[in-house]
């Protein structure tokens, strides 16, 4: 009887041990089971973050068949700027799409294999082709990650700054004739004379005045006057480089600049384009003419300011003399 009661007694000490060990394993069970819940929110909370995110977020993997353009990220603001999903961007590949440019296709690949070594990339300038063939500019940050099993990830952040460009351009472009405004003449202008005097190369720059535009805005019409003003940006921008610069200055005043032109050689371009200002005027019927001034710069480049004044004191000189007049000078510094 007693041999029975103490078996009796080890079967509920082994049993209470087994609720015990049961009751540790549900405790640490809910533990996992909390972790694995909280993990579940916080990868949720940071695929909400990038989902949302303002900018462009990607991530690619490395692989051996699509180094380095096997996205396994991509968020909305992602599929805005480029037009594609993530998945038509793996079938189609990232370069095919967004550089259909050969040359400009190379470059990117070979900026990406620099990457590969660790180069990381920021806020650099491209231009990309949307789905709809559209022109995009972006500025694209990459960093290089490297997971805990070796594998090579390159996150980037994309931003598409197109219309910030357009703006930034059109602040520096006069409404009515298309070139350049005062603020966009300082910026070009500048930089082209800081050009001429680092590389000691010639430069002239023209300053002209539209004679009796207020009479033609007082018999024909302001709207007339803003033709003659046209006619007259469309003649300079026809006649000079796209490396040279041109400019209205303010009402009736506009300027240019011709780079790395001897004196013999822009005396001839200036004088050529004055007469064509004048035929164009004469043909319009208009009772206007230009007086112009030009100043050769050659061995000792001034500054910007200093030029234009030397040219604007010279324009006047002319109209003095009589207008529809051109002066031209050489200075050598």
């Amino acid at each position: 009887m007693k041999k029975k009661h103490s078996e009796i007694t080890t079967m509920h000490s082994e049993l209470e041990a087994a609720q015990q060990r049961i009751q540790a394993l549900e405790h640490q069970l809910a533990q996992q089971q909390g972790n694995i819940q909280k993990l579940r929110e916080d990868h949720s909370f940071r695929k909400a973050v990038i989902e949302r995110a303002a900018e462009g977020v990607c991530v690619c993997h490395n692989s051996l068949t699509h180094p380095f353009v096997e996205f396994t990220v991509w968020n909305y603001r992602m599929f805005e700027i480029t037009g594609y999903t993530m998945d038509e961007i793996n079938d189609l590949g990232w370069y095919q799409t967004m550089y259909p440019d050969l040359e400009v296709q190379q470059h990117a690949q070979a900026r990406m294999e620099r990457m590969r070594q660790g180069d990381d990339l920021r806020f650099e300038r491209w231009e990309i082709t949307r789905r709809n063939g559209e022109k995009r500019l972006v500025s694209i940050s990459t960093s290089v990650l490297t997971a805990a099993d070796k594998s090579v990830h390159v996150l980037a952040l994309m931003h598409d700054f197109t219309e910030e460009e357009r703006l930034q351009t059109a602040s520096r472009i006069d409404d009515l004739t298309q070139v350049k405004n005062r603020r966009g003449w300082n910026e070009d202008a500048g930089l082209l004379f800081k050009l001429a005097a680092r590389q000691t190369q010639p430069v002239t720059i023209a300053y002209l005045d539209v004679d009796n535009l207020k009479t033609v805005n007082d018999s024909l019409g302001h709207m007339e006057g803003d033709q003659v003003l046209k006619a007259v940006s469309k003649t300079l921008l026809g006649s000079v480089r796209s490396t040279d610069a041109v400019g209205r200055l303010g009402g009736d005043e506009f300027a240019f600049i011709l780079l790395n032109a001897n004196a013999s050689g822009a005396k001839v371009l200036v004088s050529r384009l004055h007469q064509r200002l004048l035929e164009v005027m004469r043909d319009r019927g208009w009772v206007t003419g230009v007086s112009m001034g030009a100043v050769h710069f050659s061995g000792s480049i001034p500054a910007l300011e200093d030029a234009m004044a030397y040219a604007d004191t010279l324009m006047y000189k002319a109209k003095k003399e009589g207008k529809g007049t051109l002066l031209f000078e050489e200075y050598a510094g």
